[in-house]
């Protein structure tokens, strides 16, 4: 799937970006391995704690505080920054609870969203996703591609 998503962008000229929490680079790893990626992969950044989600991709503490990390709201917000920041056509956000804990959050394991943020489009959606660590990420990497290629390639 994501050959198709490179093959799209690579075609319209545009260039994609992604804020990675949950996915631990997952996704950055999946469009690294083809060939030419750097014609349309601006770059990631993968959020993993609050400090880094606020530090480095700029959201606000009191929001992360207010929604929590595992949120839509969250989840929509790192996309926007990380298009903003990567100066990239489209973006791709993850943000998700793996387990084996909530570690405190409001959200509960196995939930993830995954927004996408181009300038006139933006979309989140929620999933449960419970399964061992390595099936998350996997999933959370299938289900961001797929939500792309629903949401903008097969619009």
């Amino acid at each position: 799937m994501i050959k198709k998503i490179f093959d799209y962008l690579n075609i319209q000229n545009k260039t994609i970006s992604f804020a990675e929490s949950c996915s631990g680079g997952n996704l950055s790893l999946s469009i690294t391995k083809i060939p030419g990626a750097s014609s349309v992969f601006m770059g990631s950044i993968v959020s993993y704690s609050k400090y880094s989600k606020e530090k480095i991709i700029g959201i606000e503490k009191n929001e992360i505080d207010l929604f929590s990390p595992v949120s839509k709201e969250i989840a929509i917000k790192m996309a926007e920054k990380a298009r903003e920041k990567f100066n990239s056509d489209y973006s791709i956000s993850v943000t998700g609870n793996a387990g084996p804990t909530s570690n405190g959050s409001k959200s509960t394991v196995g939930d993830c969203y995954i927004a996408i943020s181009s300038e006139d489009q933006l979309f989140c959606e929620k999933y449960e996703v419970i399964s061992s660590r390595e099936d998350f990420i996997k999933t959370v990497t299938e289900n961001s591609f797929k939500l792309f290629v629903d949401k903008i390639i097969n619009q």
